[in-house]
């Protein structure tokens, strides 16, 4: 589908490749859609940015930079690496269970909190006020992953390192904030394909919308029955969603993909029966 809508704006809609915007899900189904299209279109497609969503983010970090050197990107395991070599440093700790097992701490709250946090492009929350003494240990848990958020932040910023979460929030923030930034990257950017859509999250949809402007070009594949990153912010808000923003725009279409070339029919039959639980 992807491939097809990218071969048609080119061809009859005359589209430069080079104002043309591909997200997929793997960098391997990028390097695969770019060269089937190279196969048909030729040489002159190669020219289209085909990447995943956080390497797009990463990249705009990088061309935007204002100053300093453009910052190494780090993986989940250094990030977690990091606060369990200066976990002391982080302390005194409200909560009772954080210090008694550090690496279980950083692993299942620390690093999913802070996700999350960039995921929903949300500031650490204050604890729920409704809370009562029972949850005395959620409440000291919350407020000690407010408190070590921005430490940890800061750690990244002096060793002039990124998480993948930093990358989208640091996107979002120049696109949301400097308009001769947004500007550039619309003009530059006039057709947005994005593939398996259910899998975003909120942050990546408000990057996508900022890009996409009053220009409106955008095309996505996706499966509100096909979330299966909802640990990563995925939800089926996503395809709602989409047509409350486009929605109104003059040629908004919804086309049912409902042709299966993968599954036999007892699959499906199968997968049918599950959704409708």
């Amino acid at each position: 589908t992807l491939i097809h809508r990218i071969i048609y704006l080119i061809q009859h809609h005359k589209a430069d490749p080079q104002s043309i915007l591909a997200i997929t899900y793997t960098e391997k189904a990028a390097r695969e859609l770019k060269e089937r299209i190279v196969s048909v279109i030729g040489q002159r497609a190669e020219k289209m940015t085909v990447s995943t969503f956080h390497a797009f983010c990463f990249n705009l970090v990088k061309d935007f930079k204002q100053s300093g050197s453009t910052p190494i990107l780090i993986e989940e395991s250094e990030a977690a690496f990091l606060l369990l070599n200066r976990f002391n440093d982080l302390g005194p700790f409200q909560s009772r269970e954080f210090p008694r097992d550090p690496a279980r701490a950083v692993t299942e709250s620390f690093i999913p909190f802070f996700n999350r946090t960039r995921d929903e492009l949300i500031e650490p929350y204050e604890k729920p006020s409704d809370l009562d003494s029972q949850d005395a240990e959620i409440c000291a848990q919350l407020s000690d992953l407010k408190r070590i958020y921005p430490i940890f932040q800061q750690w990244k910023k002096e060793m002039n390192v990124v998480d993948y979460g930093d990358m989208i929030l640091t996107a979002f923030g120049f696109l949301n904030s400097d308009l001769s930034i947004l500007q550039k990257v619309q003009e530059q950017f006039q057709h947005i394909i994005i593939d398996e859509f259910q899998d975003n999250n909120f942050a990546l949809n408000e990057v996508v919308r900022l890009v996409s402007g009053s220009n409106q070009s955008i095309t996505v594949v996706g499966d509100d029955d096909q979330v299966i990153y909802s640990f990563r912010g995925a939800n089926s808000y996503n395809i709602s969603t989409f047509n409350e923003i486009y929605g109104n725009h003059p040629k908004y279409k919804t086309v049912t993909l409902d042709t299966n070339y993968r599954s036999s029919q007892a699959i499906l039959d199968l997968a049918l029966s599950l959704i409708h639980i």
